[in-house]
Formats: structure tokens, sequence, C-alpha cells
């Protein structure tokens, strides 16, 4: 997947390593996050297989930077790719939930706080999405001249994110209401 995330930034216009990164960060990485070094090593490989070039740009007074772009079968295995249909739901993994599957001989108050910390960590993600990250791709896409859908795609790309983060806070909204509601255990 990673390996697509990039060509497609990448036919946006070129981009180092390090640039793919910030883009990531400002916008999939919240359904695909990737770091640096598996950035590099995955550039390392679409190069092998010719599906980008890279130029060593010098610089005065800071490193060479190194700067990929596509190459034609790049852009047809990239154009491949998206032209496939998906017909199947792709896994979800979520390692909290695994955790919390079997949090039922937990004390209801020590379930309740963890809810609450990842509650919060949900809220602010949500309002990244929702004001922050709105505002970097509009002003991202406010040059657009394309007569491609890419700014609405891009956007609802970020509100699924935003969506999906308000699900998980009314979810842990929800959850821990029901656990204070729970009759104390009997201690006989």
């Amino acid at each position: 997947m990673l390996k697509f995330a990039l060509l497609g930034f990448l036919l946006r216009h070129p981009m180092t390593g390090y640039d793919l990164a910030s883009a990531i960060r400002n916008s999939i990485n919240f359904v695909w996050p990737a770091q640096l070094s598996q950035i590099y090593r995955t550039l390392g490989q679409l190069e092998k297989d010719d599906l980008v070039v890279s130029e060593v740009e010098p610089q005065q007074g800071r490193p060479d930077r190194r700067v990929y772009s596509v190459t034609d079968a790049g852009r047809t295995a990239f154009e491949t790719w998206t032209g496939e249909l998906v017909t199947d739901l792709d896994p979800v993994r979520v390692p909290f939930m695994v955790r919390f599957f079997f949090y039922g001989a937990r004390p209801p108050q020590e379930t309740i706080t963890q809810l609450q910390v990842l509650r919060d960590l949900h809220a602010k993600d949500r309002d990244r999405l929702a004001t922050e990250l709105r505002d970097q791709i509009a002003a991202a896409t406010a040059h657009h001249t394309g007569d491609d859908l890419d700014p609405l795609i891009v956007d609802s790309v970020r509100r699924a994110g935003e969506m999906m983060s308000q699900t998980w806070v009314d979810w842990m909204d929800e959850t821990i209401e029901r656990l204070r509601n729970v009759p104390p255990r009997s201690t006989t």
C-alpha cells in the first residue's frame, strides 16, 4: 500500500523522502502512517523496480537533496492499482480493542480511566482533522486548476477520518456511561 501512496504523491510532483513523509503526515497518516525509514526503504525498492527515478540536487551549505519522480512504468502501475475495483473489506486492526476485549475482570474505574484517555486523544484528532487538516487541504488545493475531482476526494478522505474519530468518541462516551452504571461488585 505504501508503494502506491508514494507513487500517488510523486505523480503530483517530484519530492524527496522527507517531503513524502511530510505529505503523508499532513494527509493520510490517520489511515496509513509511515515512518521515514519505511518511506526510504520503499523508495529504494520502487527505484530498483524502475517505477521511480531519483536525481541528486546539490545545495550550498546543506546536504544534497535526492528528488524522486515517477517513471512511465510507475504511472502505469499506479493507474492500474487505482483502477482496480475493491470488492472486499480490508480488515481493521485496532490493538486497543483486542486488549479491551479482556478488560472484564479489571476494576471498572481503571477501565473508565483508560477510556477517558483514549477518548481525549480521539477528540483531539477529530478536532485536528476538522480544522487544521481541513485548512491545509484548502490551502493546498486553492490554486487547483484541473477539472478532476482531486480537492473533493482529498477532503472526503479527511472527512472520513474526522467521522471515524467522532465515532470512537461516541463509543467511548457510551461505554464510560455504561460502566458508571454497573453496580459495585460484592466483596464476599
